[in-house]
This record gives structure tokens, C-alpha cells and sequence, in this order.
């Protein structure tokens, strides 16, 4: 387990005389989560709109009752505004 590793390395530490002993920093599921989210929007490739229904439902730390379907109603809307623009396009085409 990384935490019993990081025990040893300390316990070793303070056996061997060291005076200031560093632990790494523990990332918190929020601070994952928040730089996901960055990544992901940042990404070639990755629609930008999607990533971001992603983010506001879904990649959060306190997940809405309702995130899942919250999303689902998020990516249906941008699908259908999509569509819509497509067939306009076609229709003007």
C-alpha cells in the first residue's frame, strides 16, 4: 500500500537523523476531478461542448441525485441543436 510505504519512508527517516522529511502531497478526489476536467477541455479532439456537460454533471465531487440524467438531458439538447443546424445547412445547401 503507497500510505504503509510512505509510513516506512518516513519512520527510516527520522531513524537516519534527517531533520525536515517531506511527505508528497495527497491530492484531493476534487482537485483529480477539477484537473481532469482541464485536460479534458483542453484536449485536441475533444468537443468542446461535450466536455463540458461532462464537467458541470458529472466530473464533481458532490454528484447532483440527478447528475446522470441532467447530463443525458444536456447531451440530447446540444444533439438535437446540432441536427437542426445540419439540416439548415443541408436545406440552404
Amino acid at each position: 500500500m503507497p500510505e504503509d510505504d510512505q509510513q516506512v519512508a518516513l519512520a527510516e527517516a527520522i531513524a537516519d537523523g534527517v531533520e525536515q522529511v517531506t511527505t508528497p502531497e495527497v491530492e484531493t478526489p476534487e482537485t483529480f476531478l477539477t484537473k481532469l476536467a482541464e485536460t479534458l477541455k483542453g484536449s485536441q479532439g475533444v468537443d468542446a461542448d461535450l466536455a463540458s456537460i461532462l464537467t458541470d454533471n458529472l466530473l464533481t465531487v458532490g454528484l447532483h441525485a440527478n447528475a446522470v440524467a441532467n447530463a443525458k438531458a444536456a447531451i440530447v439538447e446540444l444533439a438535437a441543436k446540432r441536427a437542426a443546424l445540419e439540416e439548415e445547412a443541408v436545406a440552404n445547401g
